[in-house]
């Protein structure tokens, strides 16, 4: 899928710190570890009736 929109949105520094220590131990980018906690998101919610 092409990444074509940009997000913006404010975090909390802590957390972000948080998040991006989990990416990087997955492997990821914090940005590419968010856009796959939204798809995987967006699946759930067209499995559900």
């Amino acid at each position: 899928m092409p990444k074509e929109k940009i997000i913006n949105f404010r975090i909390d520094a802590e957390l972000k710190n948080k998040a991006k220590k989990i990416a990087e131990t997955d492997g990821r980018s914090l940005s590419n570890w968010i856009t796959v906690l939204i798809e995987r998101e967006v699946r759930k919610q067209k499995k559900k009736p």
